[in-house]
């Protein structure tokens, strides 16, 4: 019986056939073979009839440097606790004695691969760009809306968690300032950039230096016209002499470094943490802002 899994289960049942009929040697020739090949195959039609003429694994029977069993089960456990955890962020922050290339195979044997987004081919590579910044020079700002939050948002809901988050992103060195309100409003984002420009200016940054992009969003006087003293825009630029930007419109990608912290942030915290207070939201994410 042919399988259609074992293409070559045809050809070894011709040539065991014609060495049947025409002999060992004579098949070799025809089939521009070796004679041991011929009867390798040969004697295995004799004791197992066509089954012996299937493909047979090479594989060896054991491995000693395996991962044992048990490491393999903490890695599986350890990466669903964890999801947004890489195999070499696994291995550093629980201590696991084995390999990145290990611990990828056993997360890609068990399914548990994120799918990789697609994203539009780029001109030129930023991150080299942002990398010559000087530190603590260029920002992102952005807001991230926490109440599109599955996990968070009966827990926002039953104890009177923040949100919005007001996030702060170096573009150099990738420091972040979060900041947290139950409104969004342009009166708590001024609030929120002052107080982070005067803990620049306390440990000696210039501000002056500092350029903070944001989008056109109306939390940032984006919507302005005649922008006012007391606003976003002018806190900055008259209050600490440093520079405000928009990005243009229609460009995702302008917010790129900002965006990452926000997906990091609500798989590795807000996906994964169960808050019992206020007071023990704000415990945790200084925690995990220090860590």
């Amino acid at each position: 019986m042919i399988c259609a899994d074992d293409p070559h289960f045809a050809l070894r049942h011709q040539l065991v056939q014609f060495a049947r009929t025409k002999g060992i040697k004579a098949a070799a020739r025809h089939f521009g073979c070796f004679r041991n090949t011929v009867r390798k195959w040969f004697r295995r039609f004799q004791d197992q009839g066509n089954a012996g003429l299937r493909s047979q694994s090479r594989a060896p029977k054991s491995c000693p440097h395996k991962t044992k069993d048990a490491l393999e089960n903490r890695v599986v456990t350890l990466r669903k606790k964890s999801p947004g955890f890489v195999a070499r962020r696994l291995i550093e922050e629980f201590g696991l004695s084995l390999g990145h290339n290990a611990a990828q195979r056993i997360i890609n044997a068990h399914q548990l691969t994120r799918p990789p987004k697609r994203r539009h081919r780029r001109k030129n590579d930023l991150w080299a760009v942002k990398a010559a910044y000087v530190p603590f020079t260029r920002f992102q700002m952005d807001v991230k809306y926490l109440t599109d939050i599955p996990f968070y948002w009966p827990q926002m809901q039953r104890n009177g968690l923040p949100r919005f988050q007001y996030t702060i992103r170096e573009l150099s060195c990738g420091a972040q300032f979060l900041a947290y309100s139950n409104e969004l409003s342009k009166t708590y984002a001024t609030l929120g950039v002052a107080r982070f420009l005067q803990h620049l200016r306390r440990h000696g940054v210039d501000t002056r230096q500092v350029i903070i992009t944001t989008d056109l969003g109306s939390e940032f006087d984006g919507d302005t016209v005649h922008y006012r003293p007391e606003g976003f825009h002018l806190t900055i630029q008259q209050s600490f002499g440093a520079e405000h930007r928009f990005n243009p419109p229609a460009c995702p990608n302008a917010n790129a470094d900002v965006e990452n912290v926000h997906h990091t942030i609500e798989t590795e915290f807000f996906d994964a943490q169960v808050f019992s207070s206020n007071a023990d939201f704000f415990a945790k994410i200084t925690t995990y802002q220090l860590w």
